[in-house]
C-alpha cells in the first residue's frame, strides 16, 4: 500500500521536480537524478546561476551588437537556467525530499 502523497513508490514532489527538470533540457541525465535523490543541490544551482550570468552577458553583448536573432536566443537560454535554479532551491528547501548528508 502507498501512502498519500507517494506515486510508484516516489515522494509525487520528486516526480514533478523531476518533470520539470527535464523539460526545461538544461541539466544532464545524471543531474537530474542526483538533484532528485536530494544530492549536491547547492553546487548544481551554483551552476545554474553561473550559465544564466554567463548568458545574460552574452544576450546584452548582441543587443548592442544589434543581433536580434542571438539576443533571442541567449535570453531564452539564460531563463531556462534561471528557471532551473528555481527549481533546485525549492528542492532544497523541500522536507520532504530524500537528501544526502553534506551532499553540495
Amino acid at each position: 500500500m502507498l501512502l498519500p502523497g507517494f506515486v510508484g513508490g516516489r515522494f509525487y514532489g520528486e516526480v514533478m521536480y523531476r518533470s520539470d527538470l527535464e523539460r526545461l533540457m538544461t541539466l544532464s541525465t545524471s543531474d537530474v537524478d542526483a538533484a532528485c535523490r536530494g544530492e549536491r543541490l547547492v553546487s548544481l544551482t551554483t551552476r545554474c546561476f553561473d550559465e544564466h550570468l554567463e548568458l545574460a552577458e552574452l544576450a546584452d553583448e548582441a543587443a548592442a551588437a544589434g543581433d536580434l536573432d542571438a539576443h533571442g536566443y541567449y535570453s531564452q537560454e539564460g531563463a531556462a537556467w534561471r528557471a532551473t535554479a528555481q527549481i533546485l532551491r525549492t528542492m532544497a528547501a523541500d522536507p520532504m525530499l530524500r537528501r544526502t548528508a553534506g551532499a553540495a
